[in-house]
């Protein structure tokens, strides 16, 4: 089987995310190198997979609402304009 990290920078297809081991099957992590198992079948293991991902997804859209609630989002993205208009015009950092 190809695994991801001999492919460096390309995203696992679903093929490619399960391994099947003496033990059981894994699933296998997007920056190919993390396995995590072992799952009875590689059904099992691609369900792992999705609710993985999707519980990531759901964690960095909770994280994106609290920041815009308090602030956070639009301050660093006006800090960051800031700094580049500064560098732009020749002034100090900071």
């Amino acid at each position: 089987m190809t695994r991801t990290s001999e492919r460096k920078g390309t995203p696992p297809s679903t093929t490619d995310r399960v391994v099947a081991r003496p033990d059981g099957y894994y699933w296998v992590a997007d920056d190919g190198e993390q396995e995590f198992g072992p799952y009875p079948t590689a059904v099992r293991a691609l369900a792992a997979a999705g609710e993985a991902i999707d519980a990531t997804q759901d964690e960095a859209r909770a994280l994106q609402d609290a920041e815009a609630e308090i602030g956070v989002a639009e301050r660093q993205d006006h800090d960051i304009v800031e700094v580049d208009e500064q560098a732009a015009a020749g002034g100090e950092r900071g």
